[in-house]
């Protein structure tokens, strides 16, 4: 990809949802998953889907963290709240253990939105500054 279509991407727009996406998904999955089976669906409960989405929000996540820190405000903390974020991701997923693994995985969704949304928001505001 060309970093001008990257620079026209709101790639922490992309990254919130991806983030809402994976903690809709990991909220409903519980719930789905005795209706889904009699319905003849498998979908909610695939391993491929659930690491599509963890990778899909690390690639976006990484591109526009890196983008808005190296080339905006240089400030570590996004990168810093995306990085828990992901290890409580990956920790959760990885325990599996009913109730409090969700309540990890939502936390590290929330950690994830929290740093899309400080970046977009430290980008707006050195675009501000900058004009």
């Amino acid at each position: 990809m060309s970093d001008k279509f990257l620079r026209k991407l709101n790639l922490d727009a992309w990254g919130i949802g991806a983030s809402l996406l994976c903690a809709v998904h990991c909220a409903v999955l519980p719930l789905m998953m005795m209706l889904l089976p009699l319905m003849g669906f498998q979908l909610l409960e695939n391993e491929a889907l659930e690491y599509g989405l963890m990778g899909f929000t690390f690639l976006v996540g990484s591109i526009a963290l890196y983008r808005g820190y190296r080339y905006h405000h240089r400030q570590g903390k996004p990168l810093l709240l995306f990085i828990t974020g992901l290890v409580l991701l990956l920790l959760g997923h990885f325990l599996q253990t009913g109730l409090p693994g969700l309540g990890i995985i939502a936390t590290g969704a929330l950690f994830i939105i929290i740093a899309h949304w400080w970046n977009l928001r430290q980008c707006r505001h050195y675009h501000k500054t900058a004009a």
